[in-house]
């Protein structure tokens, strides 16, 4: 079989849609790490795949990791090694009650793969930027219970859930990305006093300066209802489920890290 050049790699990690987000990110840092004897072709690849994944933040976070670390190889490794050992759906598998309905917004790797694994959890699930029929999909094929919730329904769906999650789609000091419905959700369940619980997996956290330039992609728009993204603030968060556990949001985030790499957010000549 022929060997593929690492810049034919990236390539295709860039052409890519459709795939999970770790998945991508992933087959980013497997090219990324040849070619760290050439820093200015890390940096030239790791904005172009950044502008064809505007909404990947594992893939930011490795870049970013590629192109400030001292040793980039060994960053960007560490970085591979986090993302494939990743104990947040194995987390939430042991903290959900047991034989809990579970109100979701949309796809989630980690959330979908922690209620399969459960198996004893009926899953509500609001459809979002249309992913909420592949989690149907994968809940039908593993025999978990599940419904998708139309939008005058989710205001009972959250009243006749035991816990409500909003998974993130990338955070900073600054704030939370999350797919649309994720704020409804949560006004929601304040609302009716229910567990909130936001799930933030490993590499989603960006330095402020890159989780801006993610917002301002997804969601700096016109009209700011049709972009598919919900920003909110800390304060609208009480608990978070990642790796290390369940945790308030202070202590979680004196955990977690990006490097700032504002080189990143130059424009690339494509």
């Amino acid at each position: 079989m022929r060997k593929v050049h690492p810049i034919e790699h990236l390539r295709y990690v860039a052409r890519v849609h459709g795939a999970d987000p770790v998945e991508v990110a992933l087959e980013a840092s497997e090219g990324l790490v040849h070619m760290v004897r050439d820093p200015a072709a890390v940096v030239v690849s790791a904005r172009r795949m950044m502008e064809h994944h505007p909404e990947n933040a594992p893939l930011w976070w490795v870049c970013a990791h590629a192109v400030t670390a001292m040793e980039p190889q060994t960053a960007i490794r560490e970085c591979a090694q986090a993302l494939s050992t990743d104990a947040t759906s194995e987390v939430l598998q042991a903290e959900l009650p047991s034989d809990a309905t579970v109100c979701m917004a949309g796809w989630s790797g980690h959330v979908v793969d922690a209620l399969v694994r459960r198996g004893d959890v009926r899953a509500l699930v609001v459809d979002s930027l249309g992913e909420g029929q592949d989690a149907l999909r994968v809940f039908a094929r593993r025999g978990v219970e599940a419904e998708l919730v139309a939008p005058e329904g989710i205001a009972a769906a959250v009243a006749a859930s035991d816990v409500t999650i909003v998974t993130a789609k990338s955070t900073s000091r600054h704030g939370v990305l999350c797919a649309g419905a994720a704020l409804p959700l949560v006004a929601l369940a304040r609302l009716f006093e229910r567990p909130l619980w936001l799930v933030a997996p490993v590499g989603v956290h960006l330095a402020p300066s890159l989780w801006q330039a993610m917002k301002e992609d997804l969601c700096g728009r016109p009209d700011t209802w049709a972009s598919g993204y919900d920003v909110m603030e800390w304060s609208h968060v009480s608990r978070i489920v990642d790796a290390k556990g369940i945790m308030d949001v202070e202590h979680h985030l004196a955990t977690v890290s990006c490097p700032d790499a504002p080189e990143l957010l130059r424009r690339s000549a494509i």
